[in-house]
């Protein structure tokens, strides 16, 4: 996974402004396969995040493989997820 510099300014402020510190990604089935879900999230004791251009980010291994071909960016001014390896079928 990668993280535009642009897009970590605003995830820090989101973070910040929601108490939380890290985000934590997550897999969702869909018709189409797979797709990567974020939450912001707070790190606990025991959590080893793994930091992406200074974002803490919690992913299990199964996420860390299918987040390799992800990009956070700004977009219009919002932050938006591209994935390379998404077909666009849904």
């Amino acid at each position: 996974m990668k993280i535009t510099n642009n897009a970590k300014t605003m995830l820090q402020e989101v973070l910040a402004s929601n108490n939380c510190d890290c985000l934590k990604a997550m897999l969702q089935q869909s018709c189409c396969g797979t797709s990567l879900v974020f939450n912001m999230a707070k790190l606990e004791e025991g959590n080893e995040p793994t930091s992406i251009n200074g974002i803490s980010v919690l992913m299990e291994e199964d996420v860390k493989q299918r987040a390799e071909t992800v990009t956070i960016a700004v977009e219009d001014g919002e932050l938006a997820i591209l994935d390379e390896a998404s077909s666009g079928c849904c």
